[in-house]
């Protein structure tokens, strides 16, 4: 979508200069609070033309207050695809919830794009791919989208709850509870066990805990030098697990999937498949998982060709029965950094990043050993915890085998009438092979609800070695 591109370049120029406006009015590199808001509607247009598409973007709060919007403006002119004009802005009752929440607006523009097929499901799918792909690593900033298309209204805002993330050269502020639907999955897995009160359905985290990478200089192709790409660049890995399960240590765990998000240095989320990270599952050596691509689907619009399955049937076939498996999803998130000692202007910032953009492949190709060999090593160390997960669990289980075994041995080989009664009374069972049944499910009931006694996640103690903190929290978001 034609439309997708200059949206993407517009809030590439707001991030640019909402930064180095931060920079001028020596305030904080990453400030919390604000908005960002997204309009998008549908008027006829001339024919062949077939319709006009028109979006908005507004942005309010102290996130965005020293961006100097003439230059915003003038840039993004210059750089407007041909298909794209300005157009005037929307009803001003359009902004009015907007401006009531965030105050009154540092940034407006406005654009129109002519499409001769509108495809309306696709443009939502799309711009709410994206958006949620920014608000990840934008947490501090509530992102409300807004779509007005073929006599339909839709509405999202996106917000989570924000942790601090230290890189080399920026602060990211990522969201850390946006796999909200693998929690509430989780919490219904928990609650049908119905622990005794001795055990207690304990605290629950909800939250991603992020374990940063080491940086990767990157080396620039000559191609893309003599294109005029020069100064520093380097690569920064990220992963989160997702959902946590740290508090329930006797709860067996599954990878089912991993998805790979990559991101520009302004912090924007790529376009587009990249066939280097669609090629990346045969890189990775990771024991026992083999990795498939998926085919993104407008039911989740995060999914991209870089969402991979993961097949773990060689593993399962240790796993327990008892212990019902709880599928993570593992993203890995890849910030790119780019810093020349000769850019000073946004124009400069605005073609590195073009040009980046442009040469991606060629760079990541450039790149692929060191790329690789970075991403196996955080890969191994992120799954490490989960590898020891699994062996304690395997000792767990033959315990609870020879527990099963003995109490029903106990109980059949008895000659008390009086005692065999009463174990059966309590079990509220017949016979001893209900009996052998119903101690299956007490134990599996017993164990898999166990917490560790800390009322916070005891990876929230890590935090601090990655060089992230606590942040304000805000509110999650949801469909309107």
């Amino acid at each position: 979508m034609k439309m997708m591109k200059n949206i993407q370049q517009v809030l590439r120029s707001l991030m640019l200069l909402a930064r180095r406006g931060r920079e001028r009015l020596k305030r904080s590199l990453v400030v919390d609070g604000g908005g960002l808001l997204v309009l998008l509607w549908a008027t006829p247009g001339q024919p062949p033309s077939g319709q006009v598409v028109n979006c908005t973007v507004a942005a309010a709060g102290p996130w965005c207050s020293g961006v100097p919007v003439e230059e915003v403006q003038q840039e993004f002119c210059q750089r407007l695809d041909p298909s794209a004009s300005p157009c005037p802005a929307p009803d001003p009752e359009e902004l009015c919830a907007f401006t009531e929440i965030y105050g009154p607006l540092h940034f407006l523009l406005s654009l129109q794009n002519s499409e001769v097929n509108l495809d309306r499901c696709k443009v939502r799918s799309h711009t709410e791919g994206f958006l949620h792909k920014l608000s990840l690593t934008n947490a501090g900033v509530k992102i409300h989208l807004k779509l007005e298309l073929e006599g339909e209204t839709y509405q999202r805002i996106f917000s989570g709850k924000a942790e601090r993330l230290a890189l080399k050269d920026q602060t990211v502020i990522m969201d850390v509870t946006s796999s909200i639907m693998q929690s509430a999955l989780l919490r219904c897995l928990l609650s049908s066990y119905r622990p005794p009160m001795s055990v207690g359905a304990g605290p629950w985290c909800q939250r991603g805990h992020p374990v940063l990478g080491g940086g990767l200089p990157l080396l620039i192709p000559p191609e893309a030098m003599e294109r005029g790409l020069y100064g520093e660049l380097n690569l920064l890995l990220v992963t989160v697990l997702t959902p946590c399960v740290l508090q329930y240590p006797n709860l067996a765990t599954r990878v089912t999937r991993m998805q790979v998000l990559l991101y520009s240095p302004s912090n924007l989320p790529l376009l587009g498949p990249s066939a280097f990270l669609q090629q990346l599952p045969a890189c990775l050596a990771l024991e026992g998982l083999t990795c498939t691509p998926t085919h993104s689907t407008t039911s989740d619009p995060l999914c991209s060709d870089t969402v991979y399955s993961i097949d773990r049937a060689q593993c399962q076939e240790t796993e327990p029965e008892w212990i019902p498996a709880v599928d993570q999803t593992l993203s890995l998130f890849l910030f790119l950094q780019h810093s020349d000692p000769f850019h000073s202007q946004l124009s400069d910032f605005m073609a590195s990043e073009e040009l980046l953009e442009l040469h991606l492949e060629d760079v990541l190709r450039y790149n692929r050993e060191a790329v690789t060999a970075a991403l196996n090593t955080l890969l191994q160390s992120t799954l490490k915890d989960q590898q020891q997960r699994d062996k304690a669990q395997e000792k767990m289980c033959s315990a609870l085998g020879v527990m099963l075994r003995s109490i029903c041995c106990v109980v059949s080989s008895s000659t008390n009438m009086e005692f065999r009664a009463a174990c059966l009374d309590r079990m509220m069972v017949q016979d001893t092979y209900e009996l052998s049944a119903s101690l299956h499910e007490s134990l599996q009931r017993v164990t898999a609800g166990c917490v560790v006694p800390s009322r916070r996640c005891y990876w929230g103690q890590a935090d601090t070695l990655t060089g992230s903190r606590p942040s304000k929290n805000y509110a999650s978001g949801n469909e309107i």
